[in-house]
């Protein structure tokens, strides 16, 4: 496996070279899906769950900011890693393609340390050990990702997004139903079978939908300088990527700064007891994530149909800050309900349209996945300010203003949608 800079040389890639009269997905279509499903498992069932099951082992109480200190390590190492480690993949060059190596590697060193996770004795190690899980996860997702510009036909880019946004949504919803339906996973169990199925899907990808050979495409002297300043999008010469990142910062911060703490807040808030607080979270998990998957359906294909991708992100960024305010009307878990269902939805509807918003803007093909790397810290960022921002909120004004804050949030991050002018 080499590393080479190849920035100046344009990558001609099956997507861009195929003109079928009606292009397909082929494999992609079972293995795109299938492996968001995974790993948004992982990413749902850890930080939501398990993590907080641990601290609470460890702390012997509600800690928001114990809790948070175990999860922001991993979410800043996923901030490194997404856009590191998919600039590294563009320029890899193997037989086996630019992007098999850093699946494979990223999903057999994830599943190691992920049940390293297991026997963490303390606070900091837990968070040692889920930084080291989502540094090499991210390895894997940021050149999973690279395919759709890679292989996925311009005609086929909504699809694939919509698949992608379908993926994910029923992973957070089966990362969560695990626990409803089964318990006893909130602890080694949940570890050992999430690490099972990061390395069977990886392999699954790699085995199904194959790479091409990258050993003949253009290869210059890697140059330290140059890799690092290509981290940078100029917001002034891409103004449209730049405005669709920060739309997906706030409304990913507007879902993810209640659900970092959802657990502790049903014990806190709501009034439950520990060992309700588990299933009840789970089952709250599962709701959203069904709720989730409808949306998406639902508005997936009137988007491929009608290309217009604006009215859907300010349609979720409205059902976020409602379904935000419902549990502030009322401190039950009759209004926790509604709230997973009217959020879920909206989520949905947002994620069956992220990932043709993103691709459009895109500013070079020839640095896909580095690009795909930056964008994907609007998803990773908004969780690692979820955590400090929130433990501060809820040490401040208490769970109530955690909703009323996330809700102001995501509304905010709707109307910045607005400015784009590529897409409508």
């Amino acid at each position: 496996m080499a590393l080479n800079d190849e920035a100046s040389a344009p990558i001609i890639t099956p997507a861009a070279t195929a003109a079928p009269s009606r292009p397909r997905l082929g494999t992609l279509a079972i293995t795109l899906p299938t492996t968001m499903i995974v790993l948004f498992m992982v990413w749902t069932a850890v930080p939501s769950i398990l993590l907080p099951v641990q601290v609470q082992a460890l702390t012997g109480s509600t800690d928001a900011g114990a809790l948070a200190i175990a999860s922001v390590l991993g979410t800043v190492a996923a901030a490194i890693a997404n856009p590191v480690f998919g600039h590294l993949s563009d320029r890899t060059r193997s037989r086996f393609g630019r992007r098999t190596p850093w699946i494979v590697v990223g999903a057999v060193s994830g599943a190691a340390v992920l049940l390293l996770q297991i026997a963490a004795p303390s606070i900091a190690v837990l968070g040692l050990c889920w930084a080291a899980t989502c540094l090499t996860l991210n390895a894997f997702q940021a050149a999973f990702m690279a395919v759709v510009p890679d292989r996925v036909p311009t005609a086929r880019i909504g699809l694939a997004s919509s698949l992608i946004g379908t993926g994910l949504n029923a992973g957070v919803l089966v990362g969560s139903l695990m626990f409803v339906v089964f318990p006893g996973l909130a602890g080694s169990g949940g570890y050992v079978l999430l690490a099972i199925l990061i390395v069977a899907v990886a392999v699954l990808f790699v085995v199904v939908s194959p790479d091409t050979d990258s050993r003949a495409l253009p290869r210059e002297p890697f140059r330290l300088g140059e890799f690092f300043a290509t981290f940078w999008v100029s917001p002034r010469r891409y103004p449209d990527f730049a405005w669709v990142f920060i739309a997906r910062v706030l409304l990913m911060l507007g879902y993810f700064l209640l659900f970092a703490f959802l657990m502790f807040a049903l014990q806190d808030y709501v009034g439950l007891a520990q060992d309700q607080a588990v299933p009840q979270a789970a089952l709250l998990f599962a709701i959203n994530g069904a709720a989730s998957v409808v949306g998406s359906i639902l508005a997936a294909p009137i988007a491929d149909r009608s290309g217009r991708l604006k009215v859907f992100v300010l349609i979720a960024g409205a059902g976020l800050a409602v379904s935000l305010v419902i549990p502030l009307v009322q401190a039950s878990m009759v209004a926790m309900y509604v709230f997973a269902v009217v959020n879920g939805i909206a989520f949905g509807i947002y994620m069956s349209v992220d990932t043709a918003l993103v691709n459009r803007v895109l500013p070079r093909p020839e640095d896909a996945a580095k690009d795909l790397g930056i964008m994907n810290l609007g998803m990773v960022i908004p969780q690692v300010l979820s955590a400090s921002i929130g433990a501060i909120v809820v040490s401040l004004v208490g769970y109530a203003g955690l909703f009323a804050i996330a809700a102001v949030i995501a509304v905010v991050g709707a109307l910045a949608i607005l400015p784009v002018r590529k897409v409508v």
